[in-house]
């Protein structure tokens, strides 16, 4: 099996459906936006310790695969009408150790997400 770091959801937003994947490009993307370390930063979003601005820099990193046109107030709007889209992205990109286990991706010791 191939090793991968993906993760999609969809949400809706005035009868438009969105695509959101999180991957090493959305990553650099919102590096590239905002100067932050993406890893840290959606660490702290799942800590619930992370600004608005940043909430909507990374729904808009993660609508650019499949929206390359998407704008940050779009990115806002998508937020406003399903905040929790986001976390479900990251989650979806975020593997248990078992499942990535099978995946080939992973490391040795217990798995701290259970």
């Amino acid at each position: 099996m191939s090793n991968r770091f993906l993760g999609e959801a969809t949400a809706e937003l005035h009868g438009r459906r969105y695509t959101l994947r999180c991957d090493f490009n959305a990553m650099c993307e919102f590096e590239d936006a905002t100067g932050k370390d993406a890893l840290a930063t959606f660490e702290a979003f799942e800590a619930g310790k992370v600004s608005v601005k940043d909430m909507r820099a990374i729904m808009w990193s993660f609508m650019l695969h499949h929206h390359p046109d998407a704008t940050l107030k779009e990115a806002g709007e998508l937020l406003s009408a399903d905040v929790d889209v986001l976390m479900k992205v990251i989650k979806a990109a975020s593997p248990s150790r078992a499942e990535a286990a099978e995946l080939g991706n992973a490391p040795a010791g217990p798995d701290p997400a259970g």
